[in-house]
């Protein structure tokens, strides 16, 4: 948990100079365990239920391309090009037929 919180905090001071427009279209930021607690915290079950929380390689994989080219990308970005490369499956991602501005 606290690599996640590690590279949350990294993200969100970043976010000024990214597209903002972008962000919000997919996650609302990638503070996906402050928005699972905020949700649990004001005991809001319709936001608990459908809530999308990426499986763990994302963070993984997301962080060693971090490490290997200096490049920040949003949770999203990381899911999709993993599920494009066929490491994930359709079920593990949000929207996967959806094709992103980026692609």
């Amino acid at each position: 948990m606290a690599c996640a919180i590690t590279v949350d905090s990294k993200y969100n001071n970043k976010i000024g100079s990214t597209n903002k427009m972008e962000q919000t279209n997919i996650y609302e930021d990638d503070d996906v365990l402050g928005a699972f607690f905020k949700a649990l915290a004001g005991d809001d079950i319709k936001a608990l239920q459908s809530m999308h929380i990426p499986r763990s390689e994302v963070f993984y994989v997301r962080q060693k391309y971090y490490q290997d080219t200096g490049e920040w990308v949003s949770l999203d970005r990381m899911e999709r090009s993993m599920y494009l490369e066929g490491l994930l499956e359709g079920r593990d991602v949000r929207d996967p037929s959806r094709k992103r501005n980026w692609e």
